[in-house]
């Protein structure tokens, strides 16, 4: 039975309180239900919870403690499995991503980015938003 994700419903993790506003700004302009969480603490509560969103968009700088907790979480889930997460990085943070997407994450976007690219990746990670 195929797992029921939140249509349009995205999960961005990001500290930098200027980036999640501007991804939140870019991506409700698309359509898109944005729920944002500026901690990984809070995230591993708040999904346990929550039906699994279309992607979550990941700041790699909660990696640089190598603390790959929230990947793990959302990996573990069987619900959220399956679910991509799309690292947030600057060039120089090329060895986090790296290190992120062999904990288990799906891709990255290198900032600063702008609206399509995200849709792109949305598009190319998340069959179910080609019909939501």
């Amino acid at each position: 039975m195929p797992i029921e994700h939140a249509p349009k419903t995205l999960l961005v993790i990001e500290q930098d309180a200027h980036t999640a506003y501007l991804l939140n700004y870019m991506l409700t302009r698309e359509g898109f239900e944005v729920i944002t969480s500026v901690s990984c603490d809070a995230t591993h509560e708040m999904i346990q919870a929550m039906t699994p969103v279309s992607a979550v968009f990941l700041d790699v700088n909660f990696l640089q403690q190598h603390d790959y907790s929230i990947i793990h979480t959302i990996r573990g889930l069987p619900t959220w499995r399956s679910t991509p997460i799309l690292l947030l990085a600057e060039q120089a943070e090329m060895d986090f991503v790296k290190s992120g997407l062999e904990a288990g994450a799906t891709d990255f976007i290198i900032q600063p980015f702008n609206a399509a690219e995200l849709l792109m990746q949305i598009e190319r990670h998340t069959p179910q938003s080609r019909t939501a």
